[in-house]
C-alpha cells in the first residue's frame, strides 16, 4: 500500500514543471527569509527605542496621552518583533522539513531500485540454481 502511495506522489512530483519552478522557487525562500530578517531586525530596533523612552518619560512625568502614546508603540512593536521572530522561526522550520522530505522521497526512489534489483537478481540466481542442479541430475 505504501509503495503504491509513493509512486502515485512520485508521479505528481515528477512533472516538468516542477523542476523549471524549482530555481524560482529558491530564490523566493531565500528572498522571503532576508525579508523576514530584516524585519525581526527592525522590530529589534523599536522595541529597544521605545523601551528607553518609556523609562525616560517615567521619570520626567509627562502627561498621560503622551505617556499613553508611547505605551501603544511600544505594544505594536513588541508585537511586530514577535510576529517577525515567530514568523521567522516557522519559516525556517518549513525550509528544513522540505529539505528532509526531499531527502526522504530520494532514499526511498533508492531503496525501491534497490529493492527490484535484489528481487530480480535473486530470481534469477534461483533459476541458475534450478538448472544446475537439473544438468547434474
Amino acid at each position: 500500500i505504501t509503495l503504491c502511495l509513493f509512486f502515485r506522489w512520485q508521479k505528481i512530483f515528477m512533472f516538468p514543471l516542477w523542476s523549471k519552478l524549482a530555481v524560482f522557487w529558491n530564490k523566493a525562500f531565500l528572498t522571503i527569509i532576508v525579508l523576514l530578517i530584516v524585519l525581526f531586525f527592525d522590530a529589534v530596533r523599536e522595541v529597544k527605542k521605545y523601551s528607553a523612552v518609556h523609562v525616560s518619560e517615567k521619570v520626567v512625568n509627562v502627561n498621560t496621552s503622551a505617556f499613553d502614546h508611547i505605551q501603544m508603540k511600544l505594544f505594536r512593536s513588541q508585537r511586530n518583533l514577535y510576529l517577525s521572530g515567530f514568523s521567522l522561526f516557522l519559516w525556517l522550520v518549513l525550509r528544513r522539513i522540505v529539505t528532509l522530505l526531499t531527502q526522504l522521497a530520494k532514499g526511498m526512489t533508492t531503496q525501491a531500485a534497490l529493492e527490484v534489483q535484489v528481487n530480480n537478481t535473486t530470481e534469477a540466481a534461483k533459476k541458475y540454481i534450478t538448472e544446475n542442479e537439473m544438468l547434474q541430475q
